[in-house]
């Protein structure tokens, strides 16, 4: 089984349940670490207890995230909208002192409430990189809507959930190519390692809350998108930060210069999207092939269906009406399917007409147009004329089939053939009119003198 039938039968509801159970522990994690910081700084024993560098986390922000934590789980659990807001707002409150405390280089009142420490210059000391995440992180729980109101579009969350990803990816990137300018300021004013997992932990939680409604809910659906951007995700994000760290890892020791890596950077990243963007496009296009022949076909019998037939008799009576050639049409009723479905029961009524289609396939041609088009009626559609010959061999075969002993039914059709020129019709469905009514007439005719 492929992996696109296996993500269907997937139901959506199990995928949203996996990702509300991660959802939950990010958030646990996230409000776990922040605990632990804030009591550091609130107790003096706890402080002891903790590893060196723990007092990065400033108290401002171990409380933002707290509350980022809890109104997270609020919109989880549906609670009052007016709760969630207002946690956005005391977010944003707090990130905005941040912001003073960075530009002026001084405490506030807010700030003196918690105790001071002497690493830092001041205890409030957090970096713009921060207090630009918690703004974001803050808006999108005062722009958070209830379930009702949820649209897809006029939502900015889904905007500032993607800045955060960005602001994410950002820092990331400063850590992984020491690029200090992206992530602190000075020794003291920077985001440490655990200030960024809470960060990366509530960044994924806030883009849980997307998966259900909004731009995000793509990655969740049992589509053709949906499958292809959930392969795709993984490639474009780590990718890049792949590609540029292998070669910083193997040519910085070489001397490589600057403008060669660039250089290759490109040229490396640029064929590793091409071959994404190859690989994407022709998983797309045979799975976009097996709808079409899903769509196309008669599920039972494996014979084109009437949406089908439509097509590509369209095309034949097209081609007729252009080159004046003939067509022949031959339309089949099985009899007395309704008594063996009422007596035998469906499933032998379904095998009947199992065996009635694969005999059409084995004595009619390739190149001729077979159709399961209802129930019990089945048309062959050719431009043979030597057509005959193969209703006869259908003929023929049937009746060796209905002399074996171990069947509790025998095979018996009705047949309607028209044979003429587009010319001489109104349009394919007056074909198969005139060519369903003569096969009413010699089923009445049957009908009339069987014994």
């Amino acid at each position: 089984m492929s992996n696109f039938d296996q993500q269907l039968e997937l139901p959506n509801s199990k995928r949203l349940s996996g990702l509300f159970y991660a959802q939950v522990a990010c958030l646990a994690v996230a409000g776990s670490i922040a605990t632990i910081i804030l009591s550091g700084w609130i107790i003096p024993t706890v402080a002891t207890w903790l590893p060196d560098g723990w007092w990065l986390m400033k108290q401002n922000t171990a409380l933002s995230i707290l509350i980022s934590a809890l109104a997270i789980l609020l919109i989880r659990n549906n609670a009052n909208i007016l709760v969630i807001r207002l946690c956005g707002v005391a977010v944003i409150f707090i990130a905005t002192l941040a912001l003073y405390g960075y530009l002026s280089g001084q405490t506030n009142i807010f700030e003196t409430i918690l105790p001071q420490n002497h690493y830092a210059e001041f205890s409030g000391g957090v970096p713009v990189h921060s207090i630009i995440f918690f703004y974001l992180l803050g808006a999108s729980f005062v722009v958070v809507k209830t379930e009702n109101d949820q649209k897809h579009s006029n939502n900015p969350r889904d905007f500032l959930t993607l800045l955060l990803i960005g602001m994410v990816l950002v820092i990331f990137s400063g850590y992984l190519f020491s690029a200090a300018s992206l992530y602190s300021h000075s020794t003291e004013t920077l985001i440490s390692y655990h200030t960024f997992i809470s960060m990366c932990l509530l960044t994924f939680a806030n883009f849980v809350r997307g998966v259900d409604h909004g731009i995000f809910s793509l990655f969740l659906g049992s589509g053709i998108g949906s499958y292809t951007a959930r392969v795709a995700l993984p490639w474009a994000i780590i990718g890049p930060f792949a590609v540029i760290s292998a070669i910083n890892y193997f040519l910085d020791p070489r001397g490589a210069s600057q403008e060669i890596q660039i250089a290759l950077s490109a040229t490396l990243l640029s064929l590793m999207f091409f071959f994404i963007i190859l690989w994407l496009s022709n998983k797309v296009s045979h799975l976009e092939n097996d709808l079409r022949t899903l769509a196309l076909t008669d599920e039972m019998t494996g014979l084109y269906n009437l949406r089908a037939f439509s097509i590509l008799g369209k095309h034949a009576f097209s081609e007729s009406l252009r080159n004046d050639t003939a067509l022949i049409l031959l339309y089949f009723d099985l009899d007395g399917l309704k008594k063996i479905n009422d007596t035998l029961g469906h499933q032998i009524g379904s095998e009947m007409i199992m065996e009635f289609a694969n005999l059409l396939k084995a004595n009619f041609r390739r190149n001729e147009t077979i159709a399961r088009i209802g129930g019990d009626e089945f048309v062959v559609l050719s431009k043979n004329r030597e057509i005959e010959t193969a209703a006869k061999r259908l003929a023929e075969a049937i009746s060796m089939a209905n002399t074996r002993s171990n069947k509790s039914y025998r095979i018996s059709y009705s047949e309607g053939k028209i044979i003429g020129k587009a010319k001489d019709f109104e349009s394919l469905d007056d074909l198969l009119t005139q060519a369903d009514s003569l096969m009413y007439e010699n089923k009445k005719k049957k009908k009339l003198t069987s014994p």
